[in-house]
């Protein structure tokens, strides 16, 4: 039977609510991601799990067996890092972050410095990557928290995600582009495109053609390099929709310019993903909490409040 630790996650708070609502709100995810994990691990041992009524959800017999043999399970786990910090003689030893490139700018630098300083003894390993890549590499163990972007606030397979702020977006061109006016859209299909995502519903640029009732431009680049794709629009007439941030890393904004469009672009949310809060390391949690207080101090700067959103 394959069964995944944050199923089994879900199945625990499930029971101790009596609800998919309320469990999803202690857990921060959506009821529909309640749900499929739900479905998906009946369909796993082929029998119901739970049973509905007007005061909300219990467990069946066969849910029983299943939740008996989760709490062995998460009491295994926690005997084992107990065990595991024990041997080791501290809580914090290692921790593994991702980021995506948009996410980098401000507090999120900002905590790696002071908390590397506080805590010079943790290894700090750091990987930037698309949200997709981070995404699987925190489910795949490779990681253990992520700060990323998202133009959606979709949560997948359980993650536990927290929203920091949100950024504005804009659509970026060279200096030398011919457009030079307020344009759509639809105008701009005609030129070459570059994209931060292979095509897929993942990508930031299909999810905004598709808002908008648009086919996407036939001629899409896909690059996760913002310094390449920079080059490019600096000696072609491509364009790409970049956060309101990408102009303030060094040495792209001379040479690129957004442009004025006459829709409105959705922003992409900064969020912290991690794949289980209460199993995140003594590491991970004071990270975490270093990060919110400096976004808290960095969103009073007039710096943030030219490129953060309302949502």
């Amino acid at each position: 039977m394959k069964i995944k630790l944050n199923q089994l996650d879900i199945l625990l708070e499930v029971a101790a609510q009596g609800s998919i609502g309320k469990a999803a709100k202690a857990l921060h995810l959506t009821q529909p991601a309640i749900s499929k994990t739900i479905q998906e691990m009946e369909a796993e041992i082929g029998m119901p799990i739970l049973q509905r009524s007007s005061r909300g959800v219990t467990l069946n017999e066969y849910g029983q067996v299943l939740l008996r043999h989760a709490r062995d399970i998460d009491r295994s786990l926690h005997q084992a890092r107990d065990e595991i910090d024990n041997l080791l003689g501290k809580a914090m030893r290692q921790l593994r972050v991702g980021f995506t490139s948009a996410a980098s700018y401000g507090p999120f630098t900002n905590t790696l410095i002071q908390f590397q300083a506080r805590y010079p003894g943790v290894k700090l390993i750091v990987m930037e990557g698309r949200p997709q890549q981070i995404h699987d590499a925190l489910e795949n163990q490779r990681l253990d928290i992520a700060v990323i972007t998202t133009a959606s606030n979709a949560v997948q397979n359980g993650m536990y995600y927290e929203t920091l702020y949100a950024l504005s977006n804009t659509v970026i061109a060279g200096n030398k582009h011919p457009v030079t006016h307020t344009t759509s859209l639809k105008h701009l299909m005609n030129y070459p495109w570059l994209d931060w995502d292979e095509p897929g519903e993942h990508s930031i640029l299909g999810q905004v053609f598709r808002r908008y009732n648009l086919p996407l431009p036939q001629n899409i680049i896909h690059c996760s390099s913002p310094w390449i794709m920079a080059r490019m629009m600096e000696q072609t007439d491509a364009v790409s929709m970049w956060t309101s941030v990408r102009l303030r890393f060094p040495g792209y904004s001379p040479n690129l310019r957004p442009l004025v469009l006459r829709e409105v672009l959705p922003a992409s949310s900064i969020c912290i993903l991690c794949p289980n809060i209460a199993r995140l390391s003594t590491a991970g949690n004071t990270f975490m909490e270093m990060l919110r207080i400096n976004t808290r101090d960095w969103l009073q700067d007039s710096d943030a409040l030219e490129m953060v959103v309302r949502v």
